[in-house]
């Protein structure tokens, strides 16, 4: 599986559970913002804010971070409207300030801005995001009315090359069964880091976390054989044991 460097997760976890033999590789690295600047500003003046809107739980955790750093109160934060993407920065969201007030059905960019539109109309909502976060969500939240901050919160870089072409030679020795991606950024660091060898990926089966990672395996020419229903780490992982089968 690919990931970012923050630990053991749910996926992972979810897998050994299931009786897998995971190999993990650290597909991307995570920095600060290149300006903190427009972050802090967000952060110190949180009272501007009708909404804050979250996109990932790496949004979350960064944003928590930073918050501590300043001397933020988390109190500031629960006092706004709350959204989360879907049901994994949900939980984070509850687990670390409250539950969310708006949680899409569908974990997607596009889906979180149809259902925030109705509430946000001249309203002033704050959306952290990584740099080279996706256009959905700012796109569809002007078009509803909405003054939005969208600020860096992050950066993601990817792994270096040499740290990931061992999965080439993985899927030649029939090691690997299967491939979890969980973030658009990991395929293209894996996809870019194979380079000529990339179409080995399409021997094993490719597991995505939701439809913007499937999204991203198709801009590559990849398809993924199994997508998670609720687009977390736990259900990608039961949904890659049911495609593959028991043994």
């Amino acid at each position: 599986m690919t990931r970012a460097p923050l630990g053991e997760d749910a996926l992972s976890e979810r897998l050994r559970e299931l009786g897998a033999a995971v190999r993990e590789l650290k597909a991307i690295a995570l920095s600060p913002p290149a300006d903190p600047g427009p972050l802090d500003d967000a952060l110190l003046h949180l009272d501007r804010f009708s909404w804050v809107v979250f996109a990932s739980v790496t949004t979350v955790d960064r944003v928590l971070e930073r918050s501590k750093e300043l001397g933020v109160s988390r109190a500031a934060l629960s006092a706004r409207s709350l959204a989360a993407v879907g049901p994994a920065t949900g939980a984070r969201l509850l687990s670390e300030v409250r539950a969310p007030d708006l949680v899409p059905p569908e974990a997607t960019g596009e889906a979180l801005a149809r259902c925030l539109a109705p509430f946000v109309g001249g309203k002033r909502v704050f959306l952290p995001r990584a740099a080279e976060g996706r256009p959905e969500i700012l796109r569809g939240l002007s078009a509803a009315g909405a003054e939005v901050t969208a600020v860096e919160a992050y950066r993601t870089l990817p792994a270096p090359a040499e740290t990931l072409i061992c999965l080439a030679s993985w899927i030649e020795r029939t090691e690997v069964d299967a491939v979890a991606f969980a973030s658009p950024s990991a395929v293209r660091a894996v996809f870019e880091a194979l380079g000529p060898r990339a179409g080995l990926l399409g021997r094993v089966l490719l597991a995505a976390i939701g439809p913007t990672t499937a999204g991203a395996l198709r801009e590559v020419g990849l398809s993924a054989g199994v997508v998670a229903d609720r687009h977390t780490g736990r259900d990608l992982a039961d949904s890659i044991a049911a495609s593959l089968g028991p043994g």
